[in-house]
């Protein structure tokens, strides 16, 4: 298991998923005080579930701050993004089609291909046919991802809970161009890294909390305050 490839990415992975989201929290407008009844985003009118989705995450900035939610959210995904490959790549997955890889392991995601042949529950295949018709590959590779993982809170309920509405409207834009934060997993760690060593599901989670977690250790050096936040990042080791 290459360890040196696994924190390189998760350390980059965690900053390019707060990124990522945060650009998509600017798209919908939000903040501490923005207006949760608002019925557009920078002139873009809303959908329903939008407008529902935009205003439990504005709720949840209020509680705990934008940069708190932003990192949680990126967290989210790196978590259920880690496990699909894991699943995958070891083939757990029920539908024993893979997320994001081809059966040959290139980043050629096999769901995509077999999107109008998928078993899944929950799965509008209208939404497919329509999301397909208009080739935006984008659109139908984040509804087949929310859906399969989802689909998966019935099978593992610790791993995938159900996504809540504000979650699912940060979700990173762009998963399927080069140097997405998939792509560079695909890339960055040796597929056999993946088959049947479920260590490498706690190496991630390690390293992607290496930044933090130095943070912490450095603020208690200058006698500087933890908040209970911040508590899971000092207690990697």
């Amino acid at each position: 298991m290459d360890k040196n490839a696994i924190k390189k990415y998760a350390v980059w992975a965690r900053n390019e998923l707060i990124e990522r989201v945060s650009q998509k929290a600017d798209q919908y407008e939000i903040s501490a005080d923005a207006d949760p009844n608002a019925d557009y985003a920078h002139g873009v009118l809303l959908t329903a579930d939008e407008k529902k989705q935009r205003a439990a995450l504005i709720g949840q900035v209020k509680e705990k701050g934008q940069d708190q939610v932003m990192e949680e959210v990126a967290y989210t995904w790196f978590n259920r993004f880690s496990a699909l490959r894991f699943m995958e790549v070891n083939n757990y997955l029920p539908s024993r089609i893979r997320v994001f890889t081809d059966e040959n392991g290139k980043f050629k995601p096999e769901i995509l291909a077999e999107a109008i042949h998928l078993d899944l529950d929950g799965l509008d295949m209208e939404k497919v046919y329509a999301l397909k018709d208009a080739n935006d590959d984008d659109a139908l590779f984040k509804y087949l991802i929310i859906t399969q993982c989802n689909a998966l809170s019935s099978v593992l309920p610790g791993m995938f809970q159900k996504i809540a509405d504000y979650t699912e409207l940060l979700f990173p834009d762009n998963l399927l161009r080069e140097g997405s934060v998939i792509e560079q997993m695909v890339t960055m760690i040796p597929e056999d890294d993946w088959r049947d060593q479920v260590q490498i599901i706690g190496w991630l989670y390690q390293y992607y909390n290496t930044e933090p977690k130095d943070k912490v250790f450095a603020d208690l050096k200058k006698n500087k305050k933890i908040t209970k936040e911040k508590i899971p990042a000092a207690q990697c080791h």
